[in-house]
């Protein structure tokens, strides 16, 4: 009986443990709606030439890449969130880069192959809401 006890509690302890992260993992995206534009990137390697081009691009322009309130989140091919979130987004099994853009509403405002920041500041910039931002800027 006292075995019985100790396997029911250590399930229960488990059961618990893998309600209490889950949401984090499936809700990735939640924490940054109203308040930041997400960049999502799926490479197929983290060797992938169009991810560190982006990469190498968001180190070159900082200060732009913040006033636009940007978060990247990077995700690999292999990996859980990679898995979970090309589901969401239906991407290709085939896909080897893929970017999307995120809107605060958490919206999808750009979808590409290519790799080009300054694109992607340019359309940003076109939003009504970032033109409000802009007149306050953060540096």
């Amino acid at each position: 009986m006292t075995e019985f006890l100790y396997l029911t509690t250590v399930r229960l302890i488990i059961i618990s443990f893998l309600i209490a992260i889950f949401p984090v993992h499936a809700e990735i995206l939640k924490d940054y709606r109203l308040t930041n534009r997400v960049i999502l990137t799926f490479s197929n390697s983290e060797e992938n030439p169009d991810r560190q081009l982006l990469i190498q691009q968001i180190k070159q322009y900082p200060c732009e890449y913040m006033k636009r309130d940007l978060v990247h989140i990077d995700l690999i091919k292999g990996t859980d969130q990679y898995n979970r979130l090309s589901q969401k987004f239906l991407l290709p099994e085939s896909t080897s880069f893929k970017l999307l853009l995120l809107g605060k509403d958490g919206e999808i405002k750009l979808s590409t192959n290519r790799v080009e920041l300054n694109d992607v500041f340019s359309l940003i910039d076109t939003m009504p809401m970032r033109k409000r931002e802009m007149q306050s800027e953060k540096c």
